[in-house]
């Protein structure tokens, strides 16, 4: 199972949102998640458009390893949006000054967590 997590519910313009995301075994037994900074994505949306897609953002995408979770043993990814695009096909780059309501998702291994909503403030 996964669970993303916002450091804040909202953010003033200069701060970064900063995503915590969670992958734990429910199950009885252990299982197999490729799992780490690679393997994990989150995307951002607002109003049905894609603003920022940390896998197509990401140019060094390093640390994805196969792990063995043990149930209820969580293991966390920590990932930061400067709410800049990084290259010049990542969607991401917003206006100065946006701000309202965002909703983000994370994904890993065919996995998605709930989505998660969170604002920027002007």
């Amino acid at each position: 199972m996964l669970s993303l997590f916002t450091s804040q519910p909202s953010y003033q313009p200069r701060e970064q949102p900063t995503f915590d995301v969670y992958a734990v075994s429910t199950s009885a037994t252990a299982c197999q998640l490729r799992y780490g900074p690679a393997a994990v994505r989150v995307v951002v949306t607002t109003h049905g458009k894609v603003v920022w897609d940390s896998a197509a953002c990401e140019t060094t995408r390093q640390g994805a390893r196969t792990l063995h979770l043990a149930p209820g043993v969580p293991q966390e990814v920590e990932l930061a949006w400067n709410r800049k695009a990084a290259a010049p096909s990542c969607a991401g780059s917003l206006p100065r000054g946006v701000q309202g309501t965002f909703q983000a998702v994370a994904q890993a291994d065919g996995h998605s967590s709930p989505i998660r909503s969170f604002r920027l403030v002007s």
